[in-house]
């Protein structure tokens, strides 16, 4: 029996290896709440944010616990944390999508442990609570909104782009219980950072989000964790750093491209909708436009024109470049977005007014692309394409 035992092991232990070395691939479908930046657009499941003003979010539906319970979670790859309110959550913005999550009815919810990290800064701020002997966090966000609550694990379970789903046990995520700040959508946040509470950690070194244009009515959007993530394009060199991927900035495209006298460290980060740049950066921008368009309506805080002096342009091309020949760049009837019924067209790129130090490209700048990550290789890559996918 040993002889036969001990070859049975010998001959299965490479397979067995194999498979405990792979890890599952997440195909998920996204939704947006573009509906208010243009009329046409009718967005399922309905989505509502606690300030109207909110900007576009993308967002991937995911059930936590056991009972599964649906929770809206905004994709954002500028934080590591992913988070869903807890219910009672009593100071917390106001959620009509679905009801809060109750951790107590969940047969697979369990208080996580806190332990220390050798990058304190990709983390939210976690702190043991001798009361309740739980691990707190409290994390604060760069517009100044922040979050608190318990630090726990639970089962996730996504419906896949095949029409099947998959789980994922002991997923670290923020049970919240506190919300202050006025700018989230949907029911919490996807942290798609890389710090060591990210969900990436489930699913290797590798994912990949595809996001169509917010104008398409049909358009599909996607997010995909794991070895079948899309990675392909151009490629750009990325920094991680304190949990966030920072990208080196060339130039910026309005037509052409413009170099910039110095290459400058940026975020891409789906989390915000607007792109925030520097003074000098955005007036760049407004000056390739007054040359091309003539006088705004307004340059600050928002470069607006009349719908008509947007529209009669012909297309090219408005974005940023980055080292490595890698780009983002959108019509320009596409970034200039319609405010309401008014005839006017505002640019989604903002002049942060030194308000934060960061250069941030957000999701507006990304439509039409579809965003890989290879995290091991320290690569991104960037490709102009429709998001449909064939499974």
């Amino acid at each position: 029996m040993k002889t036969t035992m001990t070859f049975f092991v010998l001959l299965f232990f490479p397979l067995l290896i194999d498979a405990k070395s792979k890890r599952a691939t997440l195909h998920i479908p996204l939704v947006h709440n573009g509906a208010h930046f243009y009329d046409n657009k009718v967005v399922f499941p309905p989505v509502s944010s606690p300030h109207s003003h909110r900007g576009l979010a993308f967002m991937a539906e995911v059930h936590f616990g056991s009972p599964q319970k649906r929770q809206l979670l905004h994709m954002d790859t500028g934080s590591s944390l992913t988070w869903t309110q807890c219910f009672p959550c009593s100071h917390c913005y106001e959620q009509k999508i679905y009801p809060k999550y109750r951790p107590a009815a969940s047969m697979t919810y369990r208080d996580a442990m806190c332990s220390e990290d050798p990058n304190p800064k990709s983390n939210p701020h976690l702190t043991f609570d001798p009361l309740t002997r739980k691990c707190t966090y409290q994390q604060h966000y760069l517009d100044e909104s922040n979050i608190k609550g318990t630090l726990a694990q639970e089962m996730l379970t996504v419906d896949t782009l095949d029409g099947g789903f998959k789980r994922v046990h002991g997923v670290f995520f923020g049970c919240n219980e506190f919300s202050d700040g006025s700018d989230f959508t949907g029911t919490g946040i996807l942290g798609l950072g890389v710090g060591k509470y990210s969900i990436i950690g489930e699913f290797g070194s590798t994912f990949s989000f595809c996001l169509g244009l917010i104008s398409e009515p049909k358009a599909s959007h996607n997010l995909i964790l794991g070895d079948g993530a899309n990675i392909q394009g151009h490629p750009t060199v990325i920094n991680i750093t304190g949990g966030h991927t920072m990208f080196l900035l060339k130039s910026i495209i309005v037509g052409e491209e413009i170099t910039l006298d110095d290459p400058i460290q940026v975020f891409v980060d789906t989390g915000s909708s607007m792109s925030h740049l520097s003074t000098d950066l955005y007036y760049k921008f407004v000056d390739e436009f007054d040359d091309l368009i003539g006088r705004p309506l307004s340059y600050e805080p928002r470069l607006c024109y009349k719908a008509d002096a947007i529209e009669r342009l012909e297309d090219m091309d408005i974005g940023f470049a980055f080292a490595g020949g890698a780009e983002l760049s959108v019509n320009i009837h596409n970034i200039f977005l319609p405010q309401g019924s008014s005839g006017i067209r505002c640019l989604g790129i903002l002049n942060n007014k030194e308000s934060f130090t960061h250069v941030i490209i957000g999701v507006i700048a990304m439509q039409g692309y579809n965003v890989g990550y290879d995290l091991k290789a320290k690569t991104a890559y960037f490709s102009k394409q429709y998001c449909d996918m064939e499974m």
